[in-house]
């Protein structure tokens, strides 16, 4: 008996979720956290920045800056290492982690109802005193008109020395209106639900509206996006400032 493709594409998003929750925290999102998207070109070299502020109440600020490097590796498998670093409350900047990010795209754009993809990382933390985590989940993106909606599903847990034994559910989504593509209007949302078998208590939850762009210049293509979102819960932080740059080269 043969299988369409699209039941093979969940098959394997549900073998990719089962490995992730097997491997050996807290899921909070960065201040510099993105949706991420299952689309992949064969052959892009993508750099990219993102940068990330929030304050929380007493006064306290947290600020983050990422830089990326990507390949899209053939039609399905993009590959990108980032470092992060950040500091708080006007203290020393310093190194966060180091990560690699892989997208896998299981349909192709537009040819299913929905478009699936998953999202895998390993990041490598510099602070011996925090372990690793694996992050691994579903991307979904859907177009509805002038509408584009994603959405992630991300699990994640800790590995080495120190390692919880949880497993927290994070999550992210966003929706844009196309009209003029240097200038696109939308909202974006990022939270954590916490640990499996606890979900809702430690929520914390961040939305609010985010405004895109896009520039073409021969083979290379520029995109933004800058987000300020509001704290929804007592856990999350007053406000979140957003901004991710990217330029991708074919």
């Amino acid at each position: 008996m043969t299988h369409s493709p699209i039941i093979r594409h969940v098959a394997a998003l549900a073998t990719l979720i089962a490995i992730g929750l097997s491997a050996s925290g807290h899921a909070r999102a960065g201040a510099a956290e993105v949706v991420y998207q299952p689309i992949v070109e064969n052959g892009e070299t993508e750099f990219e920045y993102r940068g990330g502020w929030r304050s929380y109440d007493g006064g306290r600020e947290e600020h983050a800056s990422i830089f990326e490097f990507g390949r899209g590796m053939n039609d399905h498998w993009f590959t990108e290492i980032e470092l992060e670093q950040s500091f708080e409350n006007g203290g020393p900047n310093r190194l966060e982690s180091l990560g690699w990010e892989n997208i896998f795209a299981l349909t192709e754009r537009g040819k299913y109802w929905l478009d699936v993809g998953i999202f895998a990382a390993y990041e490598h933390t510099f602070d011996p005193h925090h372990p690793d985590k694996i992050t691994v989940g579903p991307m979904f993106m859907k177009d509805i008109g002038p509408v584009t909606a994603n959405a992630n599903l991300l699990f994640q847990r800790e590995v080495g020395r120190g390692a919880s034994h949880q497993t927290d559910l994070g999550y992210a989504w966003q929706v844009r209106w196309h009209g003029r593509e240097a200038l696109e209007f939308g909202l974006q949302g990022l939270g954590d639900w916490g640990a499996l078998g606890h979900l809702g208590r430690d929520a914390s939850q961040i939305a609010g509206p985010a405004l895109f762009g896009e520039h073409r210049f021969g083979s290379s293509h520029f995109k933004w996006n800058i987000g300020v979102l509001a704290g929804l819960d007592r856990n999350a932080p007053n406000l979140t400032v957003r901004t991710q740059f990217e330029l991708e080269m074919h």
